[in-house]
């Protein structure tokens, strides 16, 4: 033979059936007739046809003729497939002949030919790659994708397609709470730009993206402190107004002719025990008449105290005597105290602001609440210490929310329960508020707190009321609780 190759690039040859045509011709080196594979679109083809090969030595190819003509638009393959064989046998004596020695050459490079051609078509390593790296198949796992091993030098079996999906819907869900966070930072920094630190009235610079509380005072310039942990207080720090939290204690200076009518307001901020004791030994004797003691307790959120230095004197030539203590006044006994809890679940719509409705008065010392108002009214002028909490449920999507402490001003003779609409209803506006962004989760809770201290004005009807707005597009619910949603009001200065 001898020429196999010698002007050949392919191996396989295609028609298009036109319905008439019955003769097709291939032009590469066959061995025998058993070596031409016909396949009609796509499926192998057998019977039905005959294959007439070339003789010569400069090549062979051939003739594929069908019995009848393939239809119209048939896709026809005639393509060479060698079987694993040996074309001739060499004997133990004599010479083999050299025409034979050719043609089992020419049969072995079109082998390999066929066998490069069809690596051609298969996945490879690059050159860098091919020491570094196994391209053998894992165990067959049915409807898996193959992917690369965290080693970086095999294949394993990866994810499912519904696997695939899920993590596909989960980067949609995380892109969208992703959007919606930003959206809500943007809310949030635009609150607090629009935030009028008049409409506050008693607390300047407020924090509202970490909800912290920079640096505030009441309006008669007293300084608050927001003590969270354990204190000792100070000389300089007299007439401060303290919130402690957490369980804290209080340590109060030694009472001395030198501390004589040093004051501070203490306020419990959170309904853990919160202890006021005294340094060396001081004891502390409370104007309700009850006994000194070396320990004042307020073991309720909300309750606040004046803790009152008397260095009285007793002792010989005017000495410093055993009388000499820290006098504790209840700011419960000139009142108001109001303290209202939220123990039923309630739905907060989206799209407005809802009034936070009260089911249960824990503590109303002068009668103030009005159900009908869903707040408290009649207030006596002066500053009110606020502590407002709401449990909001955490789910799947970061939601901005806000809460406002609503004050009734500019009423006249109206009824004190004023929309801002009708003669001498008054105006409900914006007295203090506070934002937040709420977490993603399920199963939990995030409490929304907002404290600080409110002004009310003489003359005419007022109240105060708590309302609540959020970003969700879908109705949100205050979580049922029997502590964790609350409103508390103290007076704590005329």
């Amino acid at each position: 033979m001898g020429a196999v190759f010698t002007n050949q690039v392919t191996a396989s040859v295609g028609y298009k059936g036109d319905g008439l045509r019955k003769s097709f011709p291939f032009g590469f080196d066959v061995f025998d007739a058993g070596d031409v594979q016909v396949s009609v679109n796509g499926s192998v083809v057998t019977g039905g046809l005959h294959i007439a090969l070339s003789s010569g030595d400069t090549g062979t190819g051939g003739t594929v003729v069908f019995e009848t003509p393939p239809a119209s638009g048939a896709d026809i393959i005639i393509a060479r497939v060698l079987k694993l064989r040996r074309l001739s046998a060499y004997g133990a004596v004599g010479s083999p002949r050299g025409d034979a020695i050719d043609r089992d050459l020419d049969y072995l490079t079109a082998a390999l030919g066929d066998v490069d051609r069809a690596l051609g078509g298969a996945l490879r390593l690059r050159e860098p790659d091919l020491d570094q790296a196994s391209m053998t198949l894992p165990m067959i796992d049915a409807g898996r994708a193959l992917v690369w091993n965290d080693a970086g030098n095999g294949l394993s079996n990866g994810p499912n397609a519904t696997e695939i999906a899920q993590a596909e819907q989960n980067a949609v869900l995380a892109s969208t709470a992703a959007n919606r966070a930003e959206a809500a930072v943007i809310r949030s920094e635009t609150a607090q730009k629009a935030f009028v630190q008049n409409d506050a009235g008693a607390v300047l610079n407020l924090d509202f993206r970490s909800q912290n509380l920079l640096g505030w005072e009441d309006e008669r310039r007293m300084p608050v402190i927001d003590t969270p942990t354990n204190r000792s207080m100070d000389i300089r720090e007299t007439g401060s107004l303290v919130r402690l939290s957490n369980g804290a204690r209080l340590t109060l200076p030694v009472a001395s002719v030198a501390r004589n009518g040093v004051r501070y307001r203490v306020f419990n901020g959170d309904g853990t025990q919160v202890d006021i004791m005294a340094a060396s030994g001081d004891v502390i004797k409370p104007v309700c008449g009850a006994a000194d003691t070396n320990l004042y307790r307020l073991p309720i959120r909300g309750d606040v105290v004046d803790v009152v230095c008397d260095g009285g004197k007793g002792g010989a030539n005017g000495a410093e005597g055993t009388n000499a203590r820290w006098f504790a006044v209840p700011v419960r006994e000139s009142g108001p105290i109001v303290k209202l809890l939220r123990t039923a679940r309630q739905d907060i719509p989206a799209g407005g602001a809802f009034l936070i409705e009260w089911d249960q008065v824990i503590e109303d010392s002068h009668g103030l609440y009005d159900s009908a108002l869903h707040g408290i009214k009649d207030l006596m002028p002066g500053f009110y210490h606020v502590d407002v909490g709401v449990k909001f449920p955490v789910t799947d999507e970061v939601v901005m929310a806000n809460l406002y402490l609503e004050r009734l001003a500019g009423a006249g003779t109206g009824t004190g329960a004023g929309t801002g609409t009708g003669a001498g209803a008054g105006v409900w506006s914006t007295h203090l508020q506070s934002s937040d962004i709420t977490a993603i989760g399920t199963g939990a809770y995030h409490t929304l707190r907002l404290s600080g201290v409110a002004r009310i004005d003489a003359g005419g009807t007022n109240g105060l009321r708590v309302r609540l707005i959020h970003s969700d597009a879908t109705t949100r619910q205050i979580g049922d609780s029997s502590l964790l949603t609350w409103f508390h009001l103290h007076r704590i200065g005329g």
